[in-house]
């Protein structure tokens, strides 16, 4: 056994050293760790720096408070979301199959990122102005949306080409959302998830032929 590791059983109350950058990530990452078993509201500041093993000042360099650490995982959420959802509308040429890839991605991101998923769209972190970054950045999810659809319907003007794109997203995660509190596997005499999942895709396909 090493030296470093007998004395961090001897003194296991000692405070971790992080680099600035470490830090932040360290906060984020213990985030998620409570949102996998807990909700948000139990989540505290305090919570996190007992968590991360750092004095309770230590977070407020990195984060104004909890809904900023939140923000963070918002944010970092769209941009997965944006690089795996744009990759595989980019490899498809076809608007209308793209649109279709594009619904499967966004069901299969939901799954593989619950916790990020239940912050992107958070109603706390609706402040503009106070979180400009995270909004800049699901701005760019929205756009993406747009320019698919733009594609399909060549002489709609932006304001049609919105509201479409905000019709489809109101589909696609109020299934997703569904899917991941559990509802759709707790009423009785539904299809198998995966056929929901494939009628929810042919709907969205539908919407814009």
């Amino acid at each position: 056994m090493s030296d470093v590791r007998r004395a961090r059983l001897a003194n296991p109350q000692k405070k971790k050293s992080y680099h600035h950058d470490d830090l932040r990530r360290a906060i984020l990452d213990a985030a998620l760790v409570h949102l996998r078993k807990s909700d948000v509201t139990s989540l505290s500041m305090l919570r996190l720096a007992r968590a991360v093993g750092v004095s309770t000042g230590a977070p407020y360099h990195h984060f104004a408070d909890k809904l900023d650490v939140l923000a963070g995982l918002a944010e970092e959420g769209f941009s997965l979301w944006l690089t795996e959802v744009g990759a595989v509308v980019g490899r498809v040429a076809d608007p209308h199959e793209a649109l279709a890839e594009l619904a499967r991605a966004w069901l299969a991101f939901a799954v593989r990122h619950p916790e990020h998923y239940r912050l992107m769209f958070l109603p706390e972190l609706g402040d503009r102005r106070r979180f400009a970054s995270l909004h800049e950045t699901s701005g760019r999810s929205l756009a993406l949306l747009v320019a698919l659809l733009g594609r399909l319907c060549e002489r709609a003007p932006v304001e049609e080409l919105l509201a479409r794109a905000v019709s489809l997203w109101s589909t696609v995660h109020g299934f997703a959302s569904l899917r991941n509190a559990g509802v759709l596997t707790n009423i009785p005499g539904l299809p198998a998830i995966h056929a929901l999942e494939e009628r929810l895709v042919a709907q969205v396909r539908a919407s814009v032929l």
